[in-house]
């Protein structure tokens, strides 16, 4: 009977452990993210994924827009942006919302790592979704559903790391003006 009740305890304990970890994890990667601390970034991002997931979200929004104009000349110029969306745009995007340095740009858009866009723990698990080894939670907790990010960790090598965030609208279509107007600056500049 002591078995059951210690195998019990312990099963309730992992699953408390499994429950808390990731939200740990998620909070880490916020400060890490404000402080911009590269070495803890390192480890809780797989930049990769994360840069393949939005370059992949931004160009699929610019094919959808009506001005075909920008469409090819966003697809030509894709990879000439893929490569300047370094770490920097990238933090700029994970605390700000934006890539852009322009102000007017800037007005209205959510960011998934901005001060209070986690909110509480409490609110971080009501938010949240299990699926294995992958977790899934939307944010920023007080903002309405289409200004909200989609964060998806997954366990890699015990530790949770960023592997893809899904944009709302509003963001897919900041940066797509990003980078229309990328492309126009390296379509006037000499080659």
């Amino acid at each position: 009977m002591r078995w059951i009740v210690v195998i019990i305890l312990a099963l309730i304990g992992l699953l408390t452990v499994y429950t808390v970890w990731p939200i740990y994890d998620l909070y880490r990667l916020a400060s890490a993210v404000e402080t911009r601390n590269p070495a803890l970034l390192r480890e809780l991002i797989d930049f990769s994924s994360l840069r393949v997931s939005l370059i992949k979200q931004v160009l699929d929004a610019d094919r959808k827009r009506a001005d075909k104009f920008v469409v090819r000349e966003s697809l030509a110029t894709g990879i000439g942006w893929a490569k300047t969306f370094n770490t920097e745009r990238l933090l700029d995007l994970l605390s700000k919302g934006t890539v852009s340095t322009d102000p007017a740009l800037r007005a209205g858009l959510a960011a998934p790592f901005a001060p209070n866009s986690l909110g509480s723990a409490w609110q971080i698990w009501l938010n949240s979704d299990y699926s294995g080894r992958t977790f899934y939670v939307t944010v920023p907790v007080d903002e309405p559903s289409d200004k909200r990010f989609r964060i998806r960790l997954r366990l890699v090598q015990w530790g949770w790391k960023l592997l893809a965030l899904d944009l709302p609208e509003s963001t897919k279509m900041h940066l797509v003006q990003e980078l229309a107007r990328v492309a126009a600056e390296l379509s006037k500049s000499p080659n």
